[in-house]
């Protein structure tokens, strides 16, 4: 009875910051933004460990696969500093439209975690770092609190008004169109060894305004061979 009413406080507690905690959310989006940053391309590879807990559903949307550990660069603020043992789950989007972003908190010993997963497609699975980089020790039990998603219905995940070509750390794309495309924006996460993406963050490149068969290039240092496009967004003119 104990553990039922402090997990109704903490939901409580929890929707009474909703609107904070999406805010958030939309602003950690923007810290993902990547530009022309000219660098190499950074490895972001990492392991993990044996599930330290049974999976724990977090939506019929959202499922919640596993719970685990991780050790390797921490990708979720871009920076990719090395952690060891950070609480991971991975989510699998099962609904049929495209996941925005998506926040998804566990009770564990005594604090709340917090996972924020974004740019996700129908069917693909990604292992998300809990966001404080919360260290496990194999004696923590997780209680699911709550799951806050918005979905992207009008998603566009693939066209052909913009052709993509990429080399090592570079992004080209040209204008196939015969209208002007503003504000050309290509969305993409990168894949874990294990195929799943890793990261609940989404990198985004901005090519601004593309005339009539224009082409741009633009450099990011996430950017690589393990880097898959999920997303694509403009204006026609």
């Amino acid at each position: 009875m104990q553990t039922q009413n402090r997990i109704i406080f903490l939901n409580r507690l929890l929707k009474g910051k909703r609107l904070l905690s999406l805010l958030l959310v939309v602003l950690t989006l923007c810290f993902m933004l990547v530009g022309c940053d000219g660098g190499g391309t950074e490895s972001t590879q990492g392991y993990f460990g044996e599930p330290v807990t049974e999976y724990k559903p977090t939506s019929a949307e959202l499922y919640c696969l596993e719970i685990t550990t991780y050790t390797g660069p921490f990708v979720e603020d871009g920076k990719s500093e090395d952690v060891e043992n950070v609480a991971a789950i991975l989510v699998e989007n099962r609904s049929q439209q495209f996941l925005d972003y998506a926040t998804i908190t566990y009770y564990v010993g005594g604090k709340i975690a917090t996972f924020n997963v974004t740019g996700l497609p129908v069917g693909k699975k990604a292992w998300v770092l809990e966001k404080d980089k919360l260290q496990l020790d194999g004696t923590h039990s997780f209680e699911f609190l709550d799951c806050e998603s918005v979905f992207k219905k009008d998603a566009v995940t693939s066209t052909t008004d913009i052709a993509v070509e990429t080399e090592g750390n570079t992004v080209t794309v040209k204008s196939k169109t015969g209208n002007t495309l503003k504000n050309v924006c290509i969305y993409y996460k990168n894949v874990n060894s294990d195929g799943n993406y890793l990261g609940g963050i989404t990198y985004m490149l901005n090519f601004g305004t593309l005339s009539p068969g224009q082409t741009v290039q633009k450099e990011s240092a996430h950017f690589g061979e393990n880097s898959q496009i999920v997303r694509f967004s403009f204006q026609e003119e």
